[in-house]
């Protein structure tokens, strides 16, 4: 297994927003998902070659890294983030977009309405990425110091990326770098939170140009538990002595990749 490590760099607060979550309160996640974190580098590749992909309410496309580049989601150091939250009015209309494009070519009329919103504020996020293909993963390297909008609000760029870096699996005591799926914290206390996983459609596996505006194979999301836990626990990591990635994280992760495989 190979790793790539990004130093993910806010240039203002972000919300990344849990789901399920209300329609009036606002509240993020308080690090950046991994599906988030897989479109926002599939983006950042396409911006790279010259391509602006848009975003929808209404039958999306979806951009995303192919189902052998495993995102892990990016996280901000220990007691060094704070969520804020605040009032702020948004729009009444759930299939608005406008906010959410890259390019915004005029304004209508829109009907506010008064939210509660949180914001992540942190100096960086410390983010990874695995595969087991080198060469592929290596193409990442490219888009250091590139950014652009990032999940419900907010934007970042790339700070460093380091790597590929191989890694190796042990059985061991460690804390873990990302957060845990549900089955690894019975007994355990943590803060869980639900989250989504890709669920990939015939063919995904066959595209691999990261700079092509073709939208990615994805027929929807499969939900699961996922938390974060605070001391070490005795798992099988794949590691490299510095860095510990739980192997049932990556394994919930990589779940259904097998379907996005051409018949």
């Amino acid at each position: 297994m190979w790793m790539l490590q990004l130093i993910i760099k806010p240039t203002s607060g972000l919300t990344f927003r849990r789901m399920p979550s209300s329609i009036l309160h606002i509240n993020t996640y308080p690090f950046l998902p991994p599906t988030t974190m897989s479109g926002f580098l599939r983006r950042l590749k396409m911006l790279e070659a010259g391509h602006l992909p848009e975003t929808a309410v209404k039958d999306p496309d979806y951009y995303a890294l192919p189902p052998q580049l495993c995102t892990l989601g990016a996280y901000p150091k220990l007691n060094e983030h704070r969520i804020h939250t605040t009032k702020r009015q948004g729009i009444r209309s759930f299939n608005h977009n406008a906010f959410s494009r890259i390019v915004r070519h005029q304004s209508t009329k829109e009907v506010y309405q008064l939210h509660t919103w949180e914001y992540l504020f942190a100096e960086q996020l410390i983010g990874y990425v695995v595969s087991e293909d080198e060469k592929l993963l290596s193409q990442l390297k490219t888009i250091e110091n590139f950014g652009c909008k990032i999940g419900k609000e907010g934007y970042a760029f790339v700070g460093m990326v380091s790597g590929p870096t191989q890694l190796v699996l042990e059985q061991m005591q460690a804390k873990p770098d990302t957060l845990l799926p549900g089955a690894a914290l019975i007994g355990i206390p943590c803060e869980a939170f639900p989250l989504y996983r890709y669920a990939w459609g015939t063919g995904a596996l066959q595209n691999t140009n990261l700079t092509h505006p073709e939208p990615s194979a994805i027929k929807g999301f499969i939900p699961f538990v996922a938390g974060e836990v605070r001391d070490g626990i005795e798992l099988d990591y794949y590691s490299d002595g510095e860095h510990y990635l739980p192997k049932l994280f990556i394994d919930e992760l990589m779940g259904g990749v097998e379907n996005g495989r051409k018949e």
